[in-house]
């Protein structure tokens, strides 16, 4: 069920079109009761469409360093981890707290930058 939420996440992502220019773009919000943006990350999309918001950032952090941020992050945030991956190029959170869903998405692109989703959702 994990694996499916952060694979339905990425997907949800790339189905969404980029509409605003990158210099425009706030952190969503909503997203604050997961967590503060990531220290140093460029925010490269936002989406708030159907109950769920969800942010694109990128940073030049390696996928540890970003994935031990989240973690403390969703506990200081009164989130319950449900689920962890850690795959060659890819981590991932699944926190839960009432009816939402917080899912973190990080992987490492050909360029070195690693790339940070993080959506809130309802859980489904």
């Amino acid at each position: 069920m994990s694996k499916r939420i952060i694979i339905c996440a990425v997907l949800v992502f790339f189905t969404f079109p980029m509409n605003v220019a990158l210099s425009d773009i706030e952190y969503p919000q909503e997203l604050n009761q997961v967590s503060a943006p990531y220290p140093g990350a460029t925010i490269i999309q936002t989406t708030n469409a159907s109950g769920t918001v969800m942010v694109m950032m990128q940073s030049n952090d390696n996928l540890d360093m970003i994935l031990e941020f989240y973690k403390k992050e969703l506990v200081a945030n009164d989130w319950k981890i449900s689920a962890e991956t850690k795959q060659q190029g890819h981590s991932g959170l699944i926190g839960e707290k009432g009816s939402n869903n917080a899912v973190v998405n990080i992987s490492t692109g050909q360029s070195g930058k690693s790339t940070i989703m993080l959506m809130l959702g309802p859980k489904q």
